[in-house]
């Protein structure tokens, strides 16, 4: 793929950047929150809720956190005189459209050796991170569970923590070997109730995702591997029985 072309274009120092980063995700986190209270003013009491239901706020709270993410931290790329594409490496990627499919095969390929790796060394259910996410997958919220997963949590993830995180810690002595560590190590803290070799999953791919944007030099192409990669899971668990699961 040539020369490593990412290049950091962020106005923001690097301490400023992890507080507002911080900030951006408590922001989130806060409307999510209220998201919930105001939904559950709003619904009559009842004997109880559904799974259905239950899932259909807890899709909605996730998107509402999602969607605070993304504005806000196209928002912040924007402030001290950057431009929210330069700061994000929202730019086209410099191989161009052919790289799209070459990340598609590594990312096979990556997974196929992770996947080889928790069935010889792993003891235990190696799909024990993805069945608590089976009934939204098969149940009426699936389409919800498609756009939230496979397409907001993509875009808030990447551009925080790979576009806007990144950037500013890359400018340090740590460069962007660890930059891409310190912003990984973060964006797998989002998925702390996952097990030890699922929270391993999450910081390898996180990983990957980094050096695609090293050596593609656009963010969109981690977004696009990212997106790729939640909706196959989602589809996955939709129309694919996982072994073990017992059919109710």
């Amino acid at each position: 793929m040539g020369a490593p072309a990412y290049r950091t274009l962020t106005p923001w120092r690097p301490g400023w950047a992890v507080i507002a980063a911080a900030l951006i995700t408590l922001a989130g986190i806060l409307a999510a929150i209220a998201f919930v209270g105001v939904a559950n003013l709003s619904t009559p009491a009842g004997p109880g809720e559904s799974p259905a239901m239950q899932g259909h706020v807890a899709l909605t709270t996730l998107g509402v956190w999602q969607g605070v993410t993304i504005a806000l931290t196209l928002l912040a790329s924007a402030l001290l005189g950057g431009r929210a594409p330069d700061v994000l490496a929202l730019r086209a990627p410099v191989a161009g459209p052919i790289i799209y499919l070459t990340a598609i095969l590594a990312m096979i390929a990556l997974q196929l050796l992770v996947s080889v790796v928790q069935y010889f060394f792993v003891s235990g259910d190696m799909f024990a991170d993805l069945r608590p996410f089976v009934d939204v997958a098969v149940g009426p919220n699936w389409g919800l569970a498609l756009l939230v997963v496979g397409l907001g949590a993509p875009l808030a993830e990447e551009l925080l923590f790979r576009g806007f995180l990144l950037s500013a810690l890359t400018k340090t002595r740590a460069g962007f070997a660890g930059a891409a560590l310190i912003s990984t190590s973060l964006w797998t803290a989002l998925h702390a109730g996952y097990s030890l070799i699922g929270i391993v999953e999450v910081f390898t791919i996180g990983l990957f995702f980094s050096w695609m944007l090293w050596r593609t030099g656009s963010l969109r192409v981690p977004i696009f591997c990212h997106a790729l990669y939640n909706s196959l899971i989602v589809c996955m668990l939709r129309f694919v029985a996982l072994p073990g699961a017992t059919v109710g």
